[in-house]
């Protein structure tokens, strides 16, 4: 399935995109980017190309999840270890790593109830993850103050991801209340 070679390969896209940003980011910073923008890119393809060619699948959604997170933690933990996300902008990094984490918990938990469903604000997260990312991996090839607003725009994509976790949390409950209900 061609699908599902996009996305592998965009999901291979991490591996040199993590060691640029954690080991070489100031010398590399506009592969890095260009890296993470053309999986950004690919991304989108993917699922276009599933759709047109009816090429969608459980495996390839699985595949989709799999690298939409691995491609935000290579991006966060390198920049961490490379010293492009510093001090308390940390944080912010984090719970987009640690969102995932919970997040495939409970669908291993709780398989397929709690569907594919994305509220509004899943999605201005997305967008706001994707920009402050890429703010913060172009920092000093884009514009001046550069990680500055990319910090800053994933602060507003950390507390939107804790909205989401709320969310995600209370109808995982509502799925256990229900499964323990019918037993």
């Amino acid at each position: 399935m061609l699908s599902n070679t996009i996305t592998a390969f965009r999901t291979l896209l991490t591996i040199p995109l993590f060691a640029i940003l954690a080991f070489g980011a100031g010398e590399h910073r506009l592969v890095a980017l260009a890296l993470f923008l053309g999986a950004g890119l690919l991304d989108v393809v993917d699922g276009k190309v599933a759709r047109a060619r009816n090429e969608t699948s459980a495996f390839g959604g699985m595949l989709d999840l799999l690298g939409d997170r691995l491609l935000t933690f290579a991006a966060v933990v390198g920049l961490i270890a490379g010293g492009g996300l510093a001090g308390y902008d940390v944080i912010a990094g984090i719970v987009l790593v640690v969102r995932d984490l919970v997040f495939a918990t409970l669908h291993e938990a709780l398989p397929g109830k709690l569907g594919p469903r994305v509220s509004w604000v899943e999605k201005i997260k997305i967008a706001a993850a994707f920009a402050g990312l890429t703010l913060l991996i172009g920092a000093g090839a884009l514009f001046t103050d550069a990680d500055r607003w990319g910090a800053l725009v994933l602060w507003l994509a950390a507390l939107l991801t804790t909205i989401t976790v709320i969310q995600y949390w209370l109808r995982a409950l509502a799925a256990f209340r229900a499964r323990d209900a019918a037993r």
